[in-house]
């Protein structure tokens, strides 16, 4: 159960970002040293990097077709092999950053990349009061079970 309170024990593989590119300000530092730029994103990777049998980036360059661009989490089922993609959209009372999520879904669906309600391997997820949790926990058991 996703408990963001507790101690993290870390059970999955994980690399460290890398991402040249990123200006946002990252003062949440995670257990493993990785510093992220919002406590829901903390929360997200945390949970993620408590579960096994997966292997977890945070902002990992993804080489699209016409440009780069760097999810939130890379996160690979070492299982099947199966990679998803994962963005959190945290900065909901920004209105330009509210803009660019239409830009962002499409340009994902333009590189092959469906959501993962439809099948695919993209995951959207939103804070929402009372049930961002269930969400996440929701999101990582679909990572855990999906097959190729």
């Amino acid at each position: 159960m996703f408990k963001p309170s507790e101690e993290i024990i870390i059970r999955s593989a994980f690399t460290l970002s890398s991402n040249p590119k990123h200006k946002r300000v990252k003062k949440w530092i995670a257990c493993n040293g990785e510093a992220l730029a919002s406590r829901q994103e903390l929360q997200i990777y945390e949970f993620l990097l408590e579960q096994e049998g997966i292997h977890v980036y945070y902002e990992k360059a993804f080489e699209g077709t016409d440009h780069t661009s760097y999810p939130d989490f890379t996160v690979e089922n070492l299982t099947t092999g199966r990679v998803f993609l994962w963005e959190h959209v945290g900065m909901t009372n920004n209105e330009h950053y509210l803009n660019e999520i239409p830009r962002k879904l499409l340009w994902f669906k333009s590189q092959g990349i469906d959501s993962i309600e439809n099948g695919g391997d993209l995951i959207i997820s939103f804070y929402r009061e009372g049930s961002f949790y269930r969400d996440v926990v929701n999101f990582v058991e679909q990572i855990i079970s999906k097959s190729k």
